[in-house]
C-alpha cells in the first residue's frame, strides 16, 4: 500500500473525529463547518447547498479536459452506540452506524492529496459532501444547487464501506443498487370497551393478519415467480391503540418493499394490496397504503468505469478484489441513482469486515477495520487519475 504523503495517521484520527461527533440528517451544522474549515485550508473554492450541503474545487483544475465528481455523505443514523469504543459517539442517540464517517475521512485525504498534486494532477474533480443520504434527500438538494452542472461532469463516483466480507473492493458489473420504497399502511376499524367487543372493529387483529400475510410474501413469492431476483418485504413500525380495556380503532403500519428489480416490485406491490383488500373485507377494517416518498431507484455501473475499477482493484487489492453480479446485490437502495441520470457513474465498495465482529449496517455494535481506510484512498485516486488521463 502506498502512502507517499504519510497521511495514514490524519486519516484515522479524521475519521475517528466524525465518528465522535454524529449528527443527523439535515442537521450536520458541525460536521459541515469542519469540512468547509479543512477544505478552505488546502485552496478549495467551497459553496453551501441549503442547508448543510457543500460544494468543493480547487480553481487550479478548472481548466482540465475531464470533470469527476465524488460524492461524500455527512449524516449519521438515530441509533444509540454500543460499541464501547473509546471515541464512541458523544452524541446520545446518534451514531455513524453506516460508514459515512469513513467516507468522509477517505474524502478529505483524497482532496488533501490532489491539492498537494494540482500542477500535475490530469482531472478537475468537484467533492460533493451531501447532506441527508439516509433519509433519501441530499441527492436532490445537491443537484437543485448545481453540483451536476457547469460542466457537466465526465463521470459520477461514489464509494461505501461495508462489513460483510474483511479486507477488500467490489464492484458491481451492471446494476449496482436495488429499488426500494417505504410504505405506510393505515387500518380503520371501530372502538368499543371489551365488554361490548361485538360494538367494535378490532385494527390491531386485522393488523396482524395484515403483517403475517406480508411476511408470507417473502416465501411464497419467490415459489410462484422462480425466476424473480432478489426481494424482501416486511413491517418495521406499529402504532396503533388508545387503552388496555379498548378495542383498538386504527393502526398505522410503516415497512418497505425492495426488490433487486423493478418488474419484482411492483408485483409485490400489487400482491400487498390485494391483501390488505381481502383482510379490510374479512375483518370489516378499512385499510388504505400509501408512499410518503418516491420509490429510490436502481442504478448501473458504467462498463467503461467498471473496467477501470477492476484494473485498479486488482493492483491494489489482489486476490482481495471482486467483480459481482445481480447475485450479490444488496437489497439496499441509494438517492445517488439522481446522478447516475445526469452522466455515467460508478459504484464502489470497500470490504472491511472486522473478524469475529458480525453486526449488520445500522447496528449499535457496527464497527469496520479501519486498515482499509488508506488502501481505499490509493483506489480512489488512482480511479479518477486514470478516468482523467484515458481517451
Amino acid at each position: 500500500m502506498k502512502d507517499p504523503y504519510n497521511l495514514s495517521q490524519e486519516l484515522i484520527e479524521l475519521r475517528r473525529h466524525f465518528h465522535q461527533y454524529p449528527e443527523l440528517a439535515l442537521k450536520e451544522n458541525k460536521t459541515s463547518a469542519f469540512i468547509r474549515d479543512y477544505m478552505e485550508k488546502l485552496g478549495y473554492e467551497v459553496r453551501s447547498v441549503q442547508p448543510t450541503g457543500l460544494i468543493a474545487e480547487l480553481p487550479q483544475l478548472k481548466n482540465r479536459t475531464k470533470t469527476v465528481v465524488l460524492r461524500s455523505e455527512m449524516d449519521a443514523l438515530p441509533v444509540m452506540e454500543q460499541t464501547g469504543l473509546s471515541y464512541s459517539s458523544c452524541n446520545p442517540g446518534v451514531m455513524h452506524a453506516c460508514g459515512h464517517d469513513y467516507i468522509l475521512a477517505a474524502a478529505m485525504i483524497l482532496a488533501r492529496i490532489v491539492s498537494m498534486e494540482k500542477d500535475s494532477f490530469p482531472v478537475r474533480i468537484r467533492f460533493l459532501f451531501e447532506p441527508a443520504e439516509e433519509i433519501g434527500e441530499g441527492a436532490l438538494r445537491m443537484i437543485s444547487a448545481g453540483a451536476m452542472e457547469d460542466p457537466v461532469p465526465d463521470a459520477f463516483l461514489m464509494f461505501h464501506y461495508a462489513a460483510d466480507k474483511s479486507f477488500g473492493m467490489a464492484v458491481h458489473k451492471g446494476q449496482a443498487s436495488s429499488m426500494i420504497c417505504g410504505m405506510k399502511i393505515l387500518i380503520q376499524g371501530r372502538s368499543s370497551h371489551w365488554c361490548q367487543a361485538e360494538k367494535g372493529v378490532d385494527a390491531i387483529h386485522a393488523a396482524a393478519q395484515v403483517v403475517n400475510e406480508i411476511y408470507d410474501l417473502n416465501a411464497c413469492y419467490g415459489k410462484e415467480n422462480p425466476s424473480a431476483g432478489k426481494y424482501v418485504t416486511g413491517i418495521g413500525t406499529i402504532h396503533g391503540g388508545e387503552y388496555a380495556n379498548i378495542i383498538a380503532d386504527h393502526v398505522e403500519l410503516n415497512g418497505s418493499i425492495r426488490a433487486v428489480r423493478e418488474e419484482d416490485f411492483y408485483k409485490i406491490k400489487e400482491k400487498i394490496e390485494n391483501i390488505l383488500k381481502k383482510t379490510g373485507e374479512s375483518t370489516r377494517t378499512e385499510i388504505s397504503m400509501v408512499f410518503p416518498k418516491d420509490p429510490v431507484y436502481p442504478f448501473a455501473n458504467d462498463d467503461g468505469l467498471t473496467d477501470i475499477a477492476a484494473c485498479v482493484g486488482k493492483e491494489v487489492f489482489g486476490k482481495n478484489f471482486l467483480l459481482e453480479g445481480e447475485e450479490e446485490l444488496f437489497l439496499s437502495g441509494d438517492n445517488a441513482y439522481r446522478y447516475f441520470k445526469k452522466t455515467k457513474g460508478l459504484f464502489c465498495v470497500f470490504l472491511a469486515g472486522i473478524p469475529g465482529e458480525n453486526y449488520p449496517l445500522h447496528h449499535p455494535k457496527f464497527q469496520l477495520d479501519e486498515k482499509i481506510l488508506p488502501y481505499s484512498v490509493e483506489a480512489l485516486h488512482q480511479i479518477i487519475t486514470r478516468i482523467g488521463t484515458e481517451n
